[in-house]
Parts: structure tokens; C-alpha cells; sequence
């Protein structure tokens, strides 16, 4: 593929994109339409799941969106039995979001159906092509990180 300019590049990933997400939706919308799991639910379920728990000030900040925000979607899902609110132990002003066991089982399940529905979309590329495809999102991830914005001012 010749060399395509930034904007050029920014073009063809907005016309390609749509279709792309919509092809994951596909295998994805049957655990969507069958639970109260929204994306932004997802999302926070996703960065429990990797800490067990943590303040609602990190969980806002994890998810980029205001702490009354967080604190409305961890009510949701508190009452699907998806996390709990836990008082720190060290200072009991500060409250913490746990996963719960059910949010584990939920997050589990939703993984299998990912892997699933990556493996479908990704078996029609061969295994170099899905390297370059791997190496390039996760040097994106790196790029986006928090720490790493902390580290260009």
C-alpha cells in the first residue's frame, strides 16, 4: 500500500471503522441484549476486573468522566449485583467499587464471547498480519496511557 498523509490515513480509518464495530457488535450483541451490561458498565467491570477494587476518584479518572457520573453507573451495577461499594479501611471517607463475584463470572463469560468473536473477524487475516495488527494496537495502548500523556507536558 503506497504511503498515505495523515489526513488521508484519518479518511480512510473513519469510512473503514463503522464497519469494522459493526461486525464485533454482531458477536457481541447477543451478550449485550441479554444482560443490563451497557458499554460505560463494561468498561468499569473491565478495570475491576484487572484490580479487584479501587476509589471512586480512580474509577472516574480510569474512565475519563465525572465522579457523579461514576457514581450514577456503580449504582446501576451495584444493583445488578455486579460490584458493591466498600468503605476504605484506612479512612473511612473514602469509598471503594469491588467487583463482586457475580461481576467476575459476568466479565469471564464476556471474555470467551470476545475472544470468539476476535478469533472470527481475524481468522481471514494470516498470522503476520494479525501480529502487525497486535504490535500496532498495543503501541497505540502504550502511547494513550495516562502515564505517558504525564510524561509530553
Amino acid at each position: 500500500m503506497a504511503k498515505l498523509s495523515l489526513n488521508k490515513f484519518g479518511n480512510r480509518v473513519v469510512m473503514l471503522m463503522p464497519t469494522l464495530m459493526q461486525e464485533m457488535w454482531a458477536y457481541e450483541r447477543n451478550f449485550f441484549t441479554r444482560s443490563d451490561i451497557s458499554f460505560p458498565q463494561l468498561w468499569a467491570l473491565t478495570f475491576l476486573y484487572q484490580r479487584e477494587s479501587c476509589t471512586m476518584r480512580e474509577l472516574s479518572r480510569a474512565m475519563r468522566a465525572r465522579e457523579s457520573t461514576t457514581t450514577g453507573l456503580v449504582d446501576r451495577m451495584a444493583r445488578t449485583g455486579l460490584v458493591k461499594r466498600q468503605r476504605d479501611k484506612t479512612d473511612r471517607r473514602v469509598v471503594r467499587a469491588a467487583i463482586t463475584a457475580g461481576g467476575r463470572s459476568a466479565m469471564q463469560e464476556l471474555q470467551k464471547q470476545r475472544r470468539r468473536a476476535f478469533v472470527a473477524i481475524f481468522k481471514r487475516l494470516s498470522a503476520v498480519d494479525r501480529s502487525r495488527w497486535l504490535e500496532i494496537i498495543e503501541k497505540l495502548v502504550r502511547e494513550m496511557s495516562p502515564d505517558k500523556a504525564k510524561d509530553s507536558k
